[in-house]
């Protein structure tokens, strides 16, 4: 009975806790703040269709805007530049454009927080409580897991996951009522972007990789999830590591684990405004001035339309669309 119980709860719990460690962490590593802000070059080549799924939140919706007229898009783009000009100098300063990035990443994150929400909230009372969220996934498959040597192992697993998941729930739940309102959602599924939720993530992870209890992550523990057998996975592990690890000590410290898995927003919204400037201003009577005025910004529309910048969808009323 006792077996057979567990195996129930597992049904229950699998897919979700699959599904958010996916979704809040991007698999190994833990490290990847949404899935729509993946790489934006692969092998050293412009993905476009990074740019449109971050700045439509919608696959089918960046069909419709590949298929445009140029002149319909240069309409929509005028629009949305005017929008980000926040001070209406006629320019888009550097500041301007990164503050509307950071804010297109998060309605990016609250879009998708929002669809899940109401997957999971099966009363309709905007609001979801730990029962919610797990009694909507079902299914379990003990060969998903061959990697454990038995089923009582692979039940330990799933009660440590299941434990931590509990605390972050917990963690997101500020009012303390025992369900997430749709801000508390929000936080629970992407935790970088709410300092409340930073002490449960450096917790879980220090638990998962810091094997020896000091605190730090080295590079053995960094790798130790990896499959040594893919030798190209463990180069690209390693080069990451290498990149977190910016003192070169050859272990990440507590600052150099929260970049690790808690990516601040800020630096891939500059990083991108500074893409864009670069692609866009044009060189005048004095050189090229950091900033892009309106013409800049719908003479290279094919960037805009492509950029995290432009949330179409979210920043516009829909009759100016």
């Amino acid at each position: 009975m006792r077996l057979l119980f567990i195996w129930a709860f597992m049904c229950t719990v699998h897919t979700v806790l699959c599904t958010q460690e996916d979704v809040a962490h991007g698999g190994h590593g833990k490290d990847q703040h949404n899935p729509i802000h993946k790489e934006h070059y692969h092998d050293g080549e412009h993905d476009s269709h990074y740019d449109h799924e971050a700045i439509l939140g919608d696959r089918q919706l960046e069909k419709e805007f590949d298929e445009m007229e140029p002149e319909e898009a240069k309409r929509r783009l005028k629009v949305l530049a005017v929008e980000m000009d926040s001070d209406k100098d006629g320019f888009v300063s550097r500041q301007e454009l990164i503050d509307w990035i950071m804010n297109s990443f998060r309605k990016l994150d609250m879009e998708d927080s929002m669809e899940q929400f109401e997957e999971c909230d099966e009363n309709n009372d905007n609001k979801v409580t730990w029962r919610e969220y797990l009694s909507r996934h079902h299914g379990f498959n003990i060969n998903d897991y061959k990697e454990y040597s038995n089923e009582q192992e692979a039940v330990d697993e799933f009660t440590k996951v299941l434990e931590e998941d509990k605390k972050k729930f917990d963690a997101a739940d500020v009012d303390k009522d025992g369900a997430l309102t749709k801000k508390e959602h929000v936080a629970f599924l992407y935790p970088a972007d709410f300092p409340h939720m930073h002490d449960v993530e450096m917790e879980r992870v220090l638990m998962d990789h810091d094997k020896n209890g000091d605190g730090t992550i080295t590079k053995e523990e960094f790798l130790a999830d990896t499959d040594k057998n893919d030798k190209e996975l463990v180069l690209v592990e390693e080069e990451r590591f290498g990149d977190f690890d910016r003192n070169k000590d050859g272990v990440l410290d507590k600052k150099e684990i929260k970049d690790w898995v808690l990516p601040d927003n800020n630096e891939a919204a500059v990083e991108e405004a500074e893409h864009l400037i670069q692609r866009s201003d044009m060189a005048g009577e004095n050189g090229k001035d950091g900033k892009l005025s309106i013409e800049e910004i719908v003479s290279n529309h094919e960037d805009f339309v492509g950029s995290q910048a432009t949330n179409y969808g979210e920043f516009l009323p829909k009759d100016e669309l």
